[in-house]
């Protein structure tokens, strides 16, 4: 989305954290598909906190920023993040505007309902459809994977054509463009990590991954809401879960900040209408085993791969009978 589409929660977390933020308008697919969000993203946190010549603030220490996103934007997070860890393990320093600066981690990340597999291939999917507005996938795996049905215009289909809006399907697995399929190892070292999400599509990747991040040590607070949609707490903000929502977000903002954020190796599950609450082992939070998520993923890009080839194959093929017709209409006019 986009910052306009967002000022009710930007100023919600903004007025209970007394702090100031930053919105990022960072491009978007289908237009500009990955890498770019991750670069904008990038490019906005250094000049945070090393400005380029003439900017108009003044450094922000990388230990007062907090990564905040729903959704897309909490997989954007995610992956900056772990660009940040992994360039860190490269080399202390990158080159921005002429300089070499260091690669400092930000205090932590705070998301709701993170996106963070982009397949959409864990059982929530399908399983929680009964409590989303998010619709599970129309297709099966028996069929050819097909690019989704909207309406051609300059933008879309793209060309050559590809079946995601977001990434071409070979890169459906990459750890940058799903966050899930990152080896828990790259985790290592991570600042506090926050996540909120309903009884959602979602919730099976998010809370996979706060396992896998759990058992390297990452401090990892998260909380799961009875029986909510994706996103709810942006939707019901005046309703006691939405305030509930922000309660818990801005008050890890303000923890991770301060460095007093208390780690746990269990979500707290929150029920209807804020009437109970209990804590649930993350490892027992989700059935699957690691080697079976990998094995889900893995056949979900394979799908959609096969399925890009052949849109792809009947793309050059047209192409190549255009360009025929054309060599042959010239013929014929030369003659």
């Amino acid at each position: 989305m986009d910052p306009c589409t967002h000022r009710i929660p930007v100023a919600q977390l903004s007025k209970r954290t007394g702090a100031p933020i930053l919105s990022v308008r960072y491009r978007l697919a289908p237009q500009h598909p990955f890498p770019s969000a991750l670069v904008d993203a990038l490019v906005a946190y250094l000049s945070l906190i090393a400005p380029p010549p003439g900017s108009l603030h003044e450094p922000v220490p990388a230990k007062k920023i907090i990564f905040s996103g729903d959704s897309a934007g909490g997989n954007l997070c995610l992956v900056l993040l772990q660009t940040l860890l992994t360039l860190r393990r490269i080399s202390p320093t990158i080159r921005f505007h002429g300089q070499d600066i260091p690669i400092e981690l930000p205090a932590g990340l705070a998301m709701s309902s993170p996106w963070c597999d982009v397949t959409r291939s864990m059982p929530s999917v399908v399983n929680n459809a009964l409590y989303d507005y998010l619709a599970p996938p129309s297709q099966v795996p028996e069929t050819l994977y097909q690019p989704p049905s909207i309406p051609a215009d300059t933008i879309w289909p793209c060309k050559p054509p590809r079946v995601d809006l977001f990434s071409n399907a070979n890169a459906a697995i990459h750890p940058l463009v799903s966050p899930l399929a990152a080896r828990k190892e790259l985790w290592k070292g991570s600042p506090p990590i926050y996540m909120n999400m309903g009884e959602e599509g979602l919730s099976d990747e998010g809370l996979l991954l706060a396992r896998k991040m759990c058992q390297v040590g990452v401090p990892v607070v998260v909380e799961q809401f009875e029986g909510m949609p994706h996103c709810f707490g942006l939707l019901m903000v005046k309703t006691p879960a939405g305030k509930r929502f922000f309660d818990g977000m801005s008050k890890f903002c303000s923890d991770a900040i301060a460095g007093r954020v208390e780690p746990s190796s269990c979500l707290t599950y929150i029920g209807y209408k804020l009437r109970s609450a209990r804590e649930i082992p993350l490892d027992k939070a989700v059935s699957l085993t690691d080697e079976e998520v990998d094995e889900r993923l893995r056949k979900s890009a394979e799908w959609r791969i096969k399925g890009e080839e052949e849109l792809q194959k009947q793309y050059y093929e047209k192409a190549k009978l255009k360009g025929e017709r054309v060599r042959q209409t010239g013929q014929r006019n030369e003659a």
